[in-house]
């Protein structure tokens, strides 16, 4: 009896998963949710099976983006959030003050991590095995550990132009203001070039997905660049010029527009 419910339920997921999928191939969309929803979205991230995001009123959401349902986490308290991480089963904040919060992914409750002020030139982060990597406006490169607030430099100061960074298969990549695309050691700060100067000059927004760097472009394009090599190509139309964020959904892609739409798009 027993076996039969789990066989069922699993049944169940599966094929809420497959009505959720664009009906098309590679960068084919389709809407999730009320138009509009997402707005006044000013950070997001994702963490299992949902995304957060954090709204200009300073409220904290829960996404389902099986079918865009939402909910608010504990008060509004988030408005002056830069950055938004999700470390372990928790979020981590860095705000407009240069402080650090760790927030529970359940009620929204909240605790300061490290001394205020700390990550205050910080420009561009992100997570990987757990710990917080931030690049700041005077070109250093730091790791914080999220659950204490201890921060140390890694490098030289060569990361000042940073505009994107992520992580795919324990290394780090940023994508800089010249659009140039660069591996990044994390333990020692070492850097090597990836593809063609230039390439992803015109990128908006991107996330990596299974080892795969999936970006849009002002010109609306949407690419999947191989993360070995920089060799890159185009997924479906020219559909994705207001993204404003972008998802990793256990391994699937949301993106949320300027428009509050929130959409998930075939990768595969």
């Amino acid at each position: 009896m027993k076996r039969h419910v789990k066989q069922g339920i699993l049944a169940f997921a599966i094929l809420g998963m497959m009505a959720m999928k664009p009906a098309g191939g590679p960068g084919s969309w389709k809407q999730v949710g009320k138009s509009g929803d997402w707005k006044a979205t000013i950070a997001g991230t994702a963490l299992g099976d949902y995304f957060y995001t954090v709204e200009k009123s300073g409220a904290l959401y829960r996404t389902d983006p099986s079918s865009g349902s939402w909910k608010q986490l504990g008060k509004p308290d988030f408005a002056m959030t830069t950055f938004l991480f999700a470390v372990g089963d928790h979020l981590v904040s860095i705000e407009k003050t240069g402080s650090m919060y760790r927030i529970s992914a359940e009620n929204g409750s909240w605790k300061q991590v490290g001394k205020t002020g700390d990550w205050k030139a910080t420009i561009a982060g992100t997570v990987l095995n757990d710990k917080i990597y931030t690049t700041e406006s005077s070109g250093a490169l730091y790791v914080t550990d999220p659950e204490s607030g201890v921060w140390k430099k890694i490098g030289k100061n060569e990361f000042g132009n940073t505009k994107f960074m992520f992580a795919a298969d324990n290394m780090l990549y940023t994508i800089e203001k010249d659009g140039s695309l660069y591996r990044i050691d994390p333990g020692k700060g070492s850097w090597k070039q990836v593809g063609k100067t230039g390439d992803w000059k015109a990128t908006i927004q991107c996330v990596a997905i299974n080892g795969k760097l999936y970006s849009t472009e002002s010109s609306g394009a949407l690419y999947v660049t191989d993360l070995s090599s920089g060799k890159w190509k185009q997924l479906g139309k020219n559909d994705f010029a207001l993204t404003r964020f972008m998802f990793n959904v256990n391994g699937s892609l949301f993106t949320l527009e300027s428009s509050g739409n929130l959409y998930t798009v075939a990768i595969d």
